[in-house]
């Protein structure tokens, strides 16, 4: 083995493979989610909160308004601006027992997937509900007033919206190398909150989508519903969380990821409460693991010294300038950083006899983004000469980790951030160029110092 000093090789045998485990016991620090964090923008949340809030001038998202349709059309062109994501498609459902002509009118859920290498009928879930509702403003009768007042909704739930879809732009992004085993849905729900045109009831777009995927056998890992999440009158930054016993461990990632990534924010501790006034309740309805984060759990009521009652909770005086943009920036990154740590991919090897592989394959190196090195596999179905190289963006040769004819078999090598003498190399982009006889497969790395 040539220049064994200069990197370390590990050769898997041919009896092993590569098998995947789920979802990690702890979720250590890690510097590429970290990194992942300081890309949530606040200027996008505060972006998203104002439009959605407008609603393209009719400053209303109440189901079955012009506002409604306009804020679902901008959710669905948004998500399909990120280039990553896998899909994005609406998710479209009636009322059936709402009064005519109501019964006939579509109303839709957004969602958009990023799939992982596992398939997307086994996912984890962020997500929120797109409707808005001033039901209890004193100035209004909201069962004849609720087609014509301006509900602009900027916390509830504008606020949780905006949140997913930054989470959904950096997750998703090529550029940022986002390594994950497990599929990502980002939804965006219709009909949560209660109406007079579908005898007051609500939630009905989650209803439709859990349904659905009960149905389809869809294993929902986890849904974390972002739902109101950007009023505080106190000078803290402070959420809830809601849960079930069944889904008590996706609150406990948050408050690990809180700790692990020192965010400066506060929250409630175990017994989570279990409250069902939000999206979540139809997961646990559907035996699926779901918690809810929230401003305060329940946000009308105060909790000194972290909370005061939200006043303008369902009411027309729910604008743009009540949300705290700090406070929901805060829960984005924390969302996200708990979704990497449960999504990624965690690599184990185990014996498996007989296991040569048939074709020629460059294998996703992890982690990615890296710091202060990555392993790289690949696979070869013959016998033959393997040449394995790392360039820079610029395309002149960094390292060579392979240059050698080796049996058929799955291998992984590591890369240490080195050059050819050794030397550390800058952060940045780099390329891994396999060549196997005459084929050659290249990737991007992506090193973060």
């Amino acid at each position: 083995m040539k220049n064994q000093s200069r990197f370390s090789i590990i050769i898997l045998a041919l009896t092993f493979n590569f098998s995947i485990q789920a979802q990690p016991d702890s979720c250590g620090f890690d510097q590429s989610v970290a990194d992942l964090m300081n890309l949530v923008s606040k200027t996008n949340i505060e972006q998203h909160i104002q439009t959605l809030a407008d609603a393209g001038g009719h400053q209303t998202r109440v189901s079955y308004t012009e506002g409604s349709v306009w804020a679902a059309n901008y959710v669905k062109q948004t998500f399909e601006s990120f280039p990553g994501l896998t899909s994005v498609a609406f998710d479209t459902f009636f009322i059936f027992n709402a009064p005519a002509p109501y019964d006939t009118i579509p109303l839709v859920n957004v969602v958009a997937t990023l799939e992982g290498n596992s398939g997307d009928s086994e996912y984890y879930l962020i997500g929120g509900h797109l409707d808005a509702t001033a039901n209890l403003d004193q100035s209004l009768n909201w069962a004849t007033d609720w087609p014509t007042a301006k509900a602009q909704g900027a916390d509830d739930n504008a606020s949780g919206i905006a949140a997913t879809l930054e989470i959904a732009r950096v997750l998703s992004d090529p550029d940022n190398y986002f390594s994950h085993d497990k599929t990502i849905k980002f939804v965006a729900f219709g009909a949560e909150e209660r109406h007079p045109a579908y005898n007051n009831d609500n939630h009905k777009g989650s209803q439709h989508f859990v349904h659905n995927a009960f149905v389809r056998g869809d294993a929902i890992l986890g849904a974390y519903i972002l739902d109101m999440i950007g009023f505080n009158n106190t000078g803290n930054d402070y959420f809830n969380i809601a849960s079930d016993n069944r889904s008590r461990d996706l609150g406990r990632r948050m408050l690990e990821a809180k700790t692990t990534y020192s965010l400066n924010i506060d929250a409630n501790m175990e017994p989570f409460p279990d409250p069902t006034y939000s999206d979540h309740d139809q997961f646990w309805i559907y035996r699926y693991p779901a918690i809810l984060i929230i401003e305060n759990a329940p946000p009308w009521s105060n909790n000194p010294p972290w909370y005061g009652a939200n006043p303008f909770y369902h009411r027309l005086t729910d604008t743009p300038a009540t949300v705290n943009l700090d406070q929901v920036q805060k829960i984005a990154q924390l969302t996200l950083a708990t979704i990497a740590c449960l999504s990624a991919v965690v690599t184990s090897i185990e014996p498996q006899i007989g296991a040569t592989p048939k074709s020629f394959a460059l294998l996703p190196n992890y982690p990615n983004p890296f710091n202060p090195s990555t392993n790289i596999g690949f696979q070869i179905a013959d016998f033959g000469f393997i040449d394995l190289k790392i360039y820079n963006i610029a395309g002149r040769l960094v390292k060579t980790v392979v240059h050698e004819k080796r049996e058929a078999g799955v291998y992984s090598v590591q890369w240490d951030a080195t050059n050819n003498f050794g030397e550390k190399v800058a952060s940045g982009i780099y390329l891994v160029a396999l060549r196997f006889e005459r084929q050659q497969l290249t990737q991007k790395v992506l090193l973060i110092r």
